[in-house]
């Protein structure tokens, strides 16, 4: 990038001096990230689903740690960004190298790119799945210091729109397009995530939620 030392000053603005300075600094848009960080230092989400996930790298080459790349995953969905192409973009972005605990100098300490985000994904057992959602059971057993009196669960399915051939994306006659058809399971009073189900696009919406 070109840098130009220039100033542009303003004189239309009476209230105040506006300057504009043109920079080579690497900027961020997703500051909201790092609350979703402060969040996740609190309940360990990442961490716990890490520890979910059977390491499969030779250890003496390891640059990203498994929690750090399930943080940057995470914190990357909850930015919106649901690709993980755009991996590969925003392991530059300074705000999500500070919320996945490396410095944000422009140029150093990468973030995890597409291929190795993929690899993860890919990676990911039935077994490893498992482990994640009694992850997530238990963490809400632990939350009460006493059993409740009731647990009231909420159950809603929705369609998430699938484009190309991914496996078990179908057409549902209902919403018209090609899809998955995830189920939630959310504790209703305090809207705890229990359990999350991924689902074949054509298949009823409350076919296996009692086996859930």
């Amino acid at each position: 990038m070109t840098v130009c030392e220039r100033e542009l000053p303003f004189d239309f603005y009476q209230s105040r001096r506006l300057k504009v300075q043109f920079s080579d600094l690497e900027l961020s848009s997703d500051a909201g990230i790092l609350l979703v960080r402060q969040a996740d230092e609190r309940l360990k989400v990442s961490a716990g689903i890490a520890d979910c996930i059977e390491e499969w790298r030779n250890p003496a080459k390891l640059t990203h740690s498994l929690e750090q790349l399930v943080s940057q995953r995470v914190y990357q969905l909850i930015g919106g960004y649901e690709d993980a192409n755009d991996s590969t973009t925003l392991r530059h972005d300074p705000i999500y190298k500070i919320a996945c605990g490396r410095l944000p100098e422009a140029g150093e300490n990468l973030l995890a790119s597409q291929p190795t985000m993929t690899r993860l994904e890919n990676r990911v057992s039935k077994r490893d799945n498992s482990r994640i959602r009694r992850f997530f059971v238990d963490t809400f057993i632990a939350s009460h210091a006493t059993p409740p009196a009731e647990v009231v669960l909420d159950i809603d399915g929705w369609d998430a729109p699938t484009h190309g051939h991914q496996q078990l994306s179908c057409f549902h006659g209902y919403y018209g397009h090609h899809m998955y058809y995830p189920v939630l399971i959310n504790e209703a009073t305090s809207g705890y995530p229990l359990v999350l189900q991924l689902r074949a696009g054509n298949i009823h919406p409350g076919k296996g939620v009692a086996g859930l």
